[in-house]
């Protein structure tokens, strides 16, 4: 299931590697107000990631340890660490995604999200300079490879039905996050500007 994930998602994939914002991260090149308006981008995605992961399944949840992945907190801390307010956090925009149901789209989506963690270990690295405030970047910590495995060793049971939803989800999760993450630069500066 896992190498069928990563060939339909590949080419989306591939891109995202070329998006400025990211790019720029990887090669420790982002300056602080961008690396602020990346993050608060990927918070709106993830922020509403993570509500849509709250109505897996409860059986699924339990054995993935579900909780324990959500990202939008760590991306929270980030910003609070690098000057942004409670108040501003609370005015970004969240992304809009399509609901999910039942185990296969719930995992197929997850795909997604857990293998981007594995890329963020290595931009982590390159953003030494924001010190503690790359959360989001370091993924599951010490933990990171465990549930990699727990997670991969789970959507390697799926079948039929279920295999195609995971499928579909992780194609559409994949486009909704590419199409997002387009309007990353000078977010910050709208929101406060909407909020003075």
């Amino acid at each position: 299931m896992r190498k069928r994930l990563k060939a339909v998602t590949h080419e989306v994939h591939e891109r995202l590697h070329g998006h400025d914002g990211f790019a720029a991260a990887a090669s420790g090149t982002i300056s602080a107000d961008n690396y602020r308006d990346l993050l608060a981008r990927l918070y709106g995605f993830h922020a509403a990631f993570d509500d849509a992961m709250e109505r897996a399944p409860a059986a699924l949840s339990r054995d993935i340890e579900l909780p324990s992945r959500a990202r939008a907190a760590l991306l929270a801390e980030d910003m609070l660490g690098l000057g942004v307010t409670g108040a501003t956090l609370a005015q970004l925009p969240r992304a809009a995604l399509t609901p999910l149901c039942g185990e296969g789209e719930h995992l197929g989506a997850l795909y997604v999200v857990e293998g981007s963690t594995m890329g963020g270990v290595i931009i982590a690295r390159a953003l030494g300079a924001f010190g503690d405030n790359r959360r989001f970047y370091l993924g599951h910590g010490a933990d990171h490879g465990r549930l990699w495995r727990v997670f991969l060793a789970r959507l390697d049971t799926l079948e039929g039905e279920a295999a195609d939803a995971a499928e579909r989800a992780a194609e559409q999760v994949f486009a909704a996050f590419e199409s997002w993450m387009t309007g990353w630069r000078g977010g910050l500066a709208r929101v406060l500007e909407e909020t003075a």
